[in-house]
């Protein structure tokens, strides 16, 4: 894929901006000119990595000023609205298997969006801060390094040797000591948690108000397979489900960012997808009890364990 330096340049990425769009379209941007924009404001970390680089988000946006648009580590359209995007200038660039589009995308099986960008410009030399926006993407996106495969750490080794930093330093931009109110929400979502046990995986489920993917990742923590977090905040009519699996299952087969995509299928009121073991659903005007969304992701992952014919005996 080629980007065309003279032409003026938008690089958009999806709401609630995470490290790994940020990074990427940063260096995107230091390395093609032209300007960022979101239709939200980032995530807490990245807000965080945004402080660091001093960096602005745009997210009102003149689409006539720009003579293309790349659209950046999004999934699915919806994760852009309101923003209205004129597609006939656009191209898109994404590394999640379940994607949405219904176009052509730059797909690359990679970790993180971060390591495409990288590779696509392949630079002889990095700034701190261009460096310090990659290896962040490559981290969040990883779960801390987590996952990946020899091509995730051997770019993340690059850009660090170029950049001229270690990760710590990515750590310490990044992350801090959990939140009391974090805290609590995970001890909370514990409390208030179930589960079920199909074929010999446990599958966990909970309701939270805030922190969804921090509970649903404790909830691995504590010896679920498969851990489901439902948030609906207030009088919101928004729902939002986090879904995490440990690795033994989606190396077998189990991909909650698809289950999630194919749940939302050619329905006006939701968008999901993501990784096969981490991936969220988002639900906008709910018209049924939060408990008839939950058994409907519940149903198609015990549906997808059998299907997978995936048996694990008990102790």
């Amino acid at each position: 894929m080629e980007i065309d330096k003279g032409k003026t340049s938008l690089f958009l990425i999806h709401q609630h901006a995470d490290p790994d769009a940020i990074g990427s379209s940063y260096y995107f941007s230091k390395n093609y000119g032209g300007d960022v924009a979101s239709p939200t404001s980032p995530s807490k970390s990245g807000q965080k990595l945004l402080s660091f680089l001093d960096f602005t988000l745009n997210h009102e946006v003149d689409f006539e000023i720009y003579d293309q648009v790349i659209i950046l580590d999004t999934p699915h359209p919806d994760q852009l609205k309101p923003l209205d995007t004129p597609l006939e200038k656009t191209s898109i660039i994404d590394h999640h298997p379940s994607n949405s589009w219904d176009r052509d995308v730059h797909f690359e099986d990679r970790t993180s969006c971060s390591e495409i960008v990288y590779d696509l410009i392949e630079p002889e030399d990095l700034t701190r801060k261009e460096g310090v926006a990659l290896a962040s993407g490559i981290l969040s996106d990883s779960s801390s390094l987590q996952r990946g495969d020899f091509k995730t750490f051997l770019t993340l080794g690059k850009i660090l040797k170029k950049a001229d930093i270690d990760l710590q330093d990515v750590k310490n931009i990044l992350f801090e000591p959990r939140s009391h109110s974090e805290k609590i929400a995970r001890l909370k979502g514990t409390e208030r948690s179930s589960f079920e046990e199909t074929e010999g995986f446990i599958i966990a489920h909970t309701e939270i108000g805030a922190f969804e993917g921090s509970v649903a990742s404790y909830l691995l923590e504590g010896g679920a397979d498969i851990a489901l977090a439902v948030n609906r905040s207030g009088n919101n009519d928004d729902l939002r489900i986090s879904g995490r699996a440990v690795d033994e299952v989606t190396e077998r087969g189990v991909d909650i960012g698809k289950i999630f995509k194919d749940i939302s299928k050619d329905k006006k009121d939701m968008h999901g997808g993501g990784h096969p073991g981490a991936a969220v659903l988002n639900v906008s005007s709910i018209s049924k009890e939060e408990r008839s969304y939950l058994d409907l992701c519940m149903n198609e992952i015990v549906s997808s364990i059998k299907e997978k014919g995936l048996d694990r005996p008990k102790d």
